[in-house]
């Protein structure tokens, strides 16, 4: 066998590998959000349901990167494209077609993702409480004598 064959049937090889290997981070990636508690039942069958996921990623993204792989360089291989260049188009475009797959799972299901969103709001105070020694003094002594120690 060529040596050129062997590289591109390890490419071609490649595209079901790499899609099933994605599909499965996708399934089981919600698992490493959670709180890790050994002492829970409840651990154990998240483990058993984002398991099952990964499988079921495993194998789609196995199909869905031979599908999507092979009709990419099959039709630009009809179109006179080279070899090289049909193989390259092809796994890049498997590649981004993969994301945006695993970016509409995300959005679809949300307990499937990575990473928690985090985004925190800034608490604005109010521009009154910034300067306490801007109110006139307090009426109650035990107040007062506290504005005075600080304002004074």
């Amino acid at each position: 066998m060529p040596r050129a064959n062997r590289l591109w049937w390890v490419v071609r090889v490649s595209w079901p590998l790499l899609g099933g290997a994605w599909g499965a981070w996708v399934g089981f990636g919600g698992y490493l959000r959670l709180p890790q508690n050994a002492d829970s039942f409840g651990m154990l069958f998240a483990l058993g349901f984002f398991s099952f996921f990964a499988w079921v990623g495993f194998f789609v993204g196995m199909m869905l990167g031979a599908l999507i792989g092979g009709t990419i360089e099959r039709l630009l291989r009809r179109l006179g494209v080279g070899m090289a260049a049909a193989l390259c188009v092809a796994t890049l475009a498997n590649s981004f077609a993969l994301w945006q797959i695993a970016g509409l799972v995300h959005a679809s299901f949300p307990g499937l993702r990575h990473s928690i969103d985090r985004t925190v709001t800034p608490v604005t105070a109010d521009p009154s409480s910034k300067n306490s020694c801007a109110h006139p003094p307090p009426v109650d002594s035990r107040e007062r004598k506290n504005w005075d120690s600080e304002c004074r």
